[in-house]
């Protein structure tokens, strides 16, 4: 519901109230500067309110990233631009009640019927339907899955990024992440300051993309056996971490590099919360 004062979380009214509606509750925007936490008991709302809060922050120009573990937010994709049965055919079958004998057209028309009385109850009319529409962009991000989009949680050792170009630190930072994560998986220690694991996975990673090229997990794995530098830090490659211990971490990165489970986590959109 638009209203130049705040996001439009519904009405409130006091606990011993009779009626149904009291007061417009609005919420600043500015005032989500920081944290808050929606505390309710199972099937009190906390969900709806979370909707209601995401789709009034999206209308007033607000970007959102949600992180949903339960998936109940997907429902957002939802809003279509207008109440005709048509929208409602794909999930109508899905409500109907044992034994009902409706046709999926007259479902479908009682679902749009039913959502286009509510809402217009709340003062929601197409018009307003069709604006929130067309100024809204959703991407459904299913990490592990294709039931949306992909998510290549190693993108950042994977797949160049212009940061390398443009701010190093931060694209040096995101690397590390990347081959802590590596690590973990392998059960080795992931700490970028005292695994040598970790320094030289991310030493022959970071020669590769500050050179314009990407760094897919094969590529440090073939410099293991044979390392394009002399040195790492004052020590020879060879006294860092043997021969030896490099051909175990190789063989431990091609088992991940091969396993069918992993492979889904290296394939879609980056893990760049900028894009």
């Amino acid at each position: 519901m638009p209203d130049d004062d705040g996001l439009f979380l519904g009405h409130g009214r006091p606990v011993d109230a009779a009626r149904a509606r009291n007061t417009r509750h609005l919420l600043p925007a500015h005032h989500l500067v920081t944290h808050g936490v929606i505390l309710g008991m199972t099937g009190s709302g906390k969900t709806g309110l979370v909707t209601v809060l995401i789709e009034e922050a999206l209308r007033n120009g607000i970007p959102v990233l949600a992180i949903d573990v339960k998936g109940d937010l997907p429902n957002l994709l939802l809003a279509f631009p207008n109440c005709d049965a048509e929208s409602f055919a794909p999930f109508a079958l899905g409500t109907a009640k044992p034994g009902n004998e409706r046709s999926v057209d007259e479902l479908a028309e009682a679902l749009a019927t039913e959502r286009r009385e509510a809402l217009e109850a709340w003062g929601i009319r197409e018009p307003e339907l069709r604006g929130y529409d067309d100024t809204t962009s959703f991407r459904l991000i299913t990490p592990g899955s294709d039931a949306g989009e992909l998510l290549h949680i190693w993108s950042s050792l994977e797949v160049r990024s212009d940061r390398w170009d443009t701010d190093p630190q931060s694209a040096r930072a995101s690397l590390s992440v990347a081959v802590s994560l590596v690590l973990r998986l392998l059960g080795r220690d992931p700490d970028p300051a005292k695994s040598r694991e970790h320094v030289l996975l991310s030493i022959l990673a970071e020669r590769h993309l500050l050179a314009g090229d990407n760094a897919d997990l094969a590529t440090p794995m073939d410099n293991l056996a044979e390392p394009p530098i002399e040195e790492i830090g004052a020590l020879p490659v060879d006294e860092y971490l043997p021969a030896g211990e490099r051909k175990t971490l190789a063989q431990a990165l091609n088992s991940l590099l091969a396993s069918p489970t992993f492979a889904s986590w290296r394939q879609g959109a980056p893990l760049d919360i900028a894009s």
